[in-house]
């Protein structure tokens, strides 16, 4: 768990000065040269962005000119000056938070409200922008205007790139004033904030705060403070909220019954089990793969026949079969033994064999994709696994006795598994499109 919060830090530190170059980069080029009248005659200036992606809209906000920002937003175009989003997917109301200027980010909230949920390229509102800079008073205002325009107040809960929330944030911040705002006594959206939220590291805000205390300390009647508004919140750190977890409910459906009980197993363990599972499943799906190229025994070369033995024989008399002929005009019929495993010449050794090794491997993928679970690219990651699935029971399909109940099988998992997973990779896909538009 430190390790996981030590890598968070980092990501803070680097954002931090990430943003901080973007400030720098905006500031250098107030637009003061902007004039109403050259906007009323050329809608497009406000448009128009600078060579680092800036519009006129994104400068004045950040710069606190509201002036002009008055002007942007009364050309023709207002909504899409409006969310305009620079090369890092942040819109006016995103450089207004960062730097603190109250009175732009007044004004453009009046315009759009719902510009109050718009995201950056790291899935960050406003209000994380706010938090993760220590604008205290932008913060303050930005969760007031939450609560007045009636957004939804899951907003004060949603998760960045990295799964954390703004109090995830704050926490790590050491920001005693906006924890205050989220979970005191005098929070300004009172219960709407989820003290117990676990990020992508499976750290809830408190497992963050017990790790600040240990490694960096701070003014101890800030963190004191901090601890009793925790407290007081009935926030738990993961731990607690595991050993706290209801066991799993009984229910009708078998296979809803098994997702739960698997669901209830990862979550009750900690993220230094599951990073060894993960090896662990990898190590043995590579494993049983290789057992399945490589059998005991290896394989038949060439019959002495040049492939017109008993094989062949078999073949010819089963013509006649409506499933052998299917299978026959999908992979054409095999007139040799070559490649055929030498073990497959004892079809209860082989079946056993097989039917171990395929345990073992879908087992493992299983693994893989449940512990995978949050995972960026999720889809792409399902639909490597279910075709390496796919690639594993061909190579079985080919090595195993030409028994026709092998190749019903084979064939029949094989193509709903890929089917189902193409499926979902281009609803995936689909659905990327349209947040892409977005942006």
């Amino acid at each position: 768990m430190k390790l996981a919060v030590v890598k968070l830090m980092r990501v803070q530190k680097r954002d931090h000065v990430s943003y901080g170059r973007h400030n720098n980069t905006l500031s250098l080029r107030r637009p003061s040269h902007i004039h109403g009248r050259n906007l009323r005659h050329n809608h497009g200036l406000a448009l128009e962005p600078n060579q680092q992606g800036f519009s006129p809209l994104h400068i004045a906000s950040a710069s606190g000119n509201i002036e002009v920002v008055r002007v942007l937003l009364s050309v023709g175009r207002k909504r899409d000056v409006c969310f305009l989003k620079d090369k890092d997917g942040l819109i006016p109301l995103h450089c207004a938070a960062q730097r603190g200027k109250i009175e732009v980010i007044r004004e453009l909230v009046s315009s759009f409200p719902e510009s109050l949920e718009e995201v950056t390229a790291s899935l960050e509102t406003p209000l994380h922008v706010a938090v993760k800079n220590n604008q205290v008073e932008a913060t303050k205002l930005l969760l007031e205007e939450i609560k007045n325009h009636n957004i939804p107040w899951g907003i004060v809960n949603q998760e960045n790139r990295e799964g954390n929330t703004v109090l995830h944030l704050a926490t790590l911040g050491k920001q005693l004033q906006i924890v205050e705002m989220l979970i005191g006594e005098e929070a300004i959206i009172r219960g709407s904030v989820d003290a117990n939220k676990q990020n992508r590291s499976w750290l809830t805000p408190k497992d963050i705060l017990d790790m600040v205390i240990e490694t960096e300390g701070g003014s101890v009647s800030e963190m004191y403070r901090v601890v009793q508004i925790f407290q007081t919140a009935e926030a738990r750190n993961a731990r607690e909220k595991r050993r706290d977890r209801k066991p799993v409910g009984l229910s009708r459906n078998p296979f809803r019954m098994i997702k739960k009980y698997l669901d209830y197993e990862i979550t009750n363990s900690t993220l230094e089990q599951r990073e060894t599972l993960l090896v662990v499943a990898t190590l043995i799906a590579t494993l049983t793969f290789t057992a399945v190229l490589q059998p005991p025994g290896a394989f038949r070369g060439e019959d002495s026949n040049g492939g017109s033995g008993s094989q062949n024989n078999n073949n010819n008399n089963n013509n006649n079969n409506n499933t052998t002929r299917i299978i026959n005009t999908i992979f054409g019929s095999r007139n040799s033994t070559e490649g055929q495993a030498i073990m497959a010449a004892s079809p209860v050794n082989f079946t056993l064999y097989a039917a171990f090794n395929a345990v073992g491997f879908l087992a493992s993928v299983t693994m893989i994709s449940l512990l995978t679970k949050g995972f960026p690219l999720r889809n792409w990651i399902r639909l490597c696994i279910i075709s390496i699935v796919a690639t594993y029971l061909i190579a079985i399909f080919y090595i195993a006795p030409a028994e026709k109940i092998f190749s019903l099988v084979v064939l029949g998992v094989s193509l709903l598994l890929v089917l189902r997973e193409v499926y979902l990779f281009i609803y995936s896909l689909l659905k990327a499109f349209r947040i892409a538009r977005r942006l």
